[in-house]
């Protein structure tokens, strides 16, 4: 079977030609050569031809124009939007290759629109399960695409702002900036753009609050048009946590004023700055006096109201640009910059030690407080800040050392003295390993038979090339440093264990006093440290007497009973020391189950010449009977004194008058000579 192929345009185009020009030129010529009298029929024939072909002419050229009228309608669906649309045509073999290839391309669009509708589904997807916040605008800062985030962040909803300008989230000169920002993204110099220095900027929600927001901008096209999708992130949590840390980095958590670190940074700067100028600047250290005390009488959270009230205090003593912080605790440092008089330094210090000292009243509570001040100055003190710093440390403490409540500039003699004191702390604190320590013994004597009837233990540190060490010097520094407590546990075991082996080696027994510091008393364990060291010295309990002073029981009286009758129902004695000196209250110490009271050496170096002296002292030893107590006078040095106190019925005494203390030999020496001269007598 023989299929024919569909003709082609060019040679339908010849077959028209052929069509219309054959029939007409061989009518044409037959009319020229025919005999006339057939010209009618010829002509009838020629016309015949002539419609013939004209017919077929008209077919001919309908087969071309009918499928390129089809194409052209199916062209007009597409462009109308019906991508459907196919064109099925049978005609010249051009034109249906045109049509294949019209539809091929109808189907690649319509693959391509697919793929795109299905890649701005998954786009729309994206965005709105993007955990940023997307936000899409034109060239005129419309909104054209606002994500769930977005509307979470800036709390309204897309619909109510698409179309809507952005003017309502963007204060007016961050706008500014993004409009002045627009035009380099829209002439292509940059696709995508961090925001540089504004990457982080301050914008609003719908509420008109501020907050952080960081954000990157990118220029995208669609459809011809530039647009610019900015991705953000509101980062309010992120900087509430770094403010957070900052604060616990920076400032003290009691008063939140800036801690040391940040201090020292301030004073940094400052010293830069005023070396730049040539102005004058100082520091100045601030140490309450006795903050402890509170602590210790009223808890640590009443406390930190006092150091909370007393930081305010002090700030509204201030100028503005004075920087105050808290260095730890109790102590505070000032940083006083741009003086115009160096004398305003010494006016800044009085009028803090007066506010400080005014009477402060919280929650019912009145405290009184005082303050050491000590005071470094540049460019007089040093050029750096570790220098004014280690110097107003230095004055602060010789502060204390004179007395307290006042204030004191930093010298070269104070370092001197602090250097000194740095070396007298390292000594002491290797003073015990390296056995350095030894005990003296002061004995006590009864007044009425002249027979010494006790002794007192007294530490003494011979040092390494200094000799013997005052105890002036280096018990302060001791109770300071907290070295008390090891140092009062070795004296209170080697005073026991000299007792007892003097007993062994037939010494008339005699109760042996040692002191106990404020640390050793507060110690949790001091019941069964002391239990233990009498166990294994084998001493019995009584005879040992534990001394403690009036402070140390008034500090916390119901802690201080039960700890004292713990003590007194093993057998031992105990003593008030340095009793008038204190604040004692009567209706506490009656309930103090305590065998002796010591009347302090400073009632009675003065008796019987002062009057006043002679009456406190003559109260005190009634006021002692009257509770079944004895009394012990300390410090006596005259006969004078003597007969005062045996004409008022003191009990016993100790002092320079019969004894100073003694070494170990001279004492054990003293002892049996006294007990020889006794028996003699008898």
């Amino acid at each position: 079977m023989i299929v024919m192929r569909p003709l082609s345009i060019r040679a339908r185009l010849i077959l028209l030609v052929l069509a219309v020009l054959l029939p007409a030129t061989g009518l044409a010529a037959w009319s020229v050569f025919a005999d006339s009298h057939n010209a009618r029929d010829a002509a009838l024939v020629g016309l015949a031809a002539f419609l013939v072909g004209l017919a077929l002419a008209y077919r001919i050229a309908s087969s071309i124009v009918k499928p390129i009228r089809a194409l052209a309608r199916i062209s007009t669906k597409v462009a109308n939007g019906d991508l459907g649309a196919r064109a099925r045509i049978a005609g010249p073999t051009e034109l249906e290759l045109v049509a294949l290839q019209f539809n091929h391309m109808l189907e690649v669009r319509e693959q391509a629109q697919e793929a795109l509708r299905a890649s701005e589904e998954r786009l729309r997807g994206i965005v709105h399960m993007a955990s940023e916040a997307i936000v899409v605008v034109d060239e005129e800062l419309h909104v054209v695409l606002f994500n769930p985030k977005a509307e979470e962040i800036f709390g309204c909803t897309a619909v109510d702002v698409l179309g809507q300008g952005i003017e309502r989230f963007v204060p007016a000169p961050l706008l500014g900036l993004l409009r002045q920002h627009l035009p380099e993204f829209a002439s292509g110099t940059a696709s995508a753009i961090r925001m540089g220095d504004h990457d982080e900027m301050r914008v609003l929600r719908a509420t008109g609050e501020e907050f952080p927001l960081e954000m990157s901008l990118t220029r995208i096209t669609l459809g011809g048009k530039p647009l610019y999708s900015a991705v953000m992130n509101d980062v309010s949590a992120r900087r509430r946590t770094e403010a957070r840390l900052d604060k616990l980095a920076n400032y003290d958590t009691v008063t939140s004023l800036p801690n040391r670190a940040m201090f020292r940074q301030r004073l940094q700067r400052a010293l830069v700055h005023a070396q730049r100028f040539n102005e004058d600047l100082a520091v100045l250290f601030i140490d309450l006096d006795r903050f402890k005390n509170i602590n210790d009488a009223v808890g640590h959270d009443a406390g930190d109201r006092v150091l909370q009230a007393m930081a305010e205090r002090i700030k509204g003593k201030l100028r503005e640009v004075d920087t105050l912080a808290c260095l730890g605790g109790d102590e505070f440092a000032l940083l006083l910059e741009k003086l115009g008089d160096a004398r305003m330094v010494g006016n800044v210090a009085r009028k803090l030690l007066t506010a400080i000292a005014e009477p402060l009243m919280l929650q019912g509570q009145e405290y009184h407080l005082t303050a050491s001040i000590g005071i470094s100055t540049f460019p007089a003190d040093g050029s750096e800040a570790s220098m004014l710093f280690a110097g107003a440390d230095i004055a602060m403490r010789r502060a204390k050392d004179k007395g307290m409540n006042n204030a004191q500039f930093y010298s070269t003699a104070m370092n001197t003295h602090s250097l000194a004191r740095l070396s007298l702390e390292t000594g002491l604190r290797h003073a015990l390993e390296r056995e350095e320590f030894l005990l003296h013994f002061q004995p006590k004597v009864d007044i009425a038979s002249g027979r010494i009837s006790g002794m007192e233990a007294l530490v003494r540190w011979m040092r390494p090339g200094s000799g013997m060490v005052s105890p002036g010097e280096f018990i302060p520094l001791a109770e300071e440093t907290g070295l008390i407590v090891p140092i009062g546990a070795w004296v209170l075991k080697t005073a026991c264990e000299r007792n007892r082996a003097w007993q062994r080696q037939g010494m008339v027994p005699l109760r042996v006093a040692v002191n106990l510091s404020a640390r050793q008393f507060g110690l949790a364990n001091l019941v069964s440290d002391v239990a233990r060291v009498l166990d294994a010295s084998g001493l019995a309990p009584k005879w040992l007497e534990l001394e403690i002073t009036e402070s140390m029981v008034m500090d916390n009286p119901e802690q201080a009973i039960k700890t004292l009758r713990q003590l007194k129902s093993m057998g031992i004695a105990l003593a008030i020391d340095d009793f008038g000196t204190g604040y004692s209250s009567l209706g506490y110490l009656k309930r103090f189950p305590i065998d002796f009271i010591k009347i302090d050496r400073a009632f009675i170096k003065d008796i019987p010449a002062s009057s006043d002296d002679a009456t406190i002292t003559r109260t005190i030893i009634d006021m002692t009977h009257n509770l079944r107590l004895r009394v012990v006078a300390e410090g006596v040095e005259t006969q004078e004194q003597l007969d005062f106190l045996r004409e008022h019925g003191c009990d016993e005494m100790q002092g320079f008058f019969f004894s100073r203390p003694l070494a170990e030999d001279a004492f054990v020496k003293l002892v049996h000579n006294r007990e020889n001269q006794a028996l003699n007598a008898a």
